[in-house]
This record gives C-alpha cells, structure tokens and sequence, in this order.
C-alpha cells in the first residue's frame, strides 16, 4: 500500500464540488471519524489544510488521523 501523504487528502479536497452538501473523513481503517456539513463543499473541506487551521489541536488531530475525504450532495 502507498504511504499516505497530506498532500493526498489536499488534493481529493480540491477536486470536490462547489455545490452544498456533507463532507465525511474517514480513518484509515474507513471508520468514519468527523462528519461537517457545508454550503460549499471545496471551500469548506479545503479549509481545513490552513496553516493556522493545522496549527489548531482539534482540527490538526483530525487531519493527521484522516486518510480520505468523502462527500454526500444536497440540494441545500
């Protein structure tokens, strides 16, 4: 299996769509382990790789633990 990189769930957060809806990380053993809701789905999950939002104990925790981003649309 691939090392996992950051970069990777970077990536996946860039590729989601402008659209509303739920956003779901998951661990490496696909446990679901944050679920957020967003009226836009990049802008939101993207977010959360700010240096000042990686810097937070919460959310830098939750990002070192996720391996996969993944996303349920809405209509609102």
């Amino acid at each position: 299996m691939p090392e996992f990189r950051i970069q990777d769930l970077r990536d996946r957060a860039a590729e989601l769509p402008l659209l509303p809806g739920v956003y779901l990380y998951r661990d490496a053993h696909g446990t679901i382990i944050y679920v957020g809701k967003a009226k836009n789905l990049r802008n939101r999950v993207r977010s959360y790789f700010l240096d000042e939002r990686l810097a937070d104990m919460k959310t830098g925790t939750l990002i070192g633990e996720a391996r996969q981003i993944d996303y349920i649309h809405v209509d609102n």
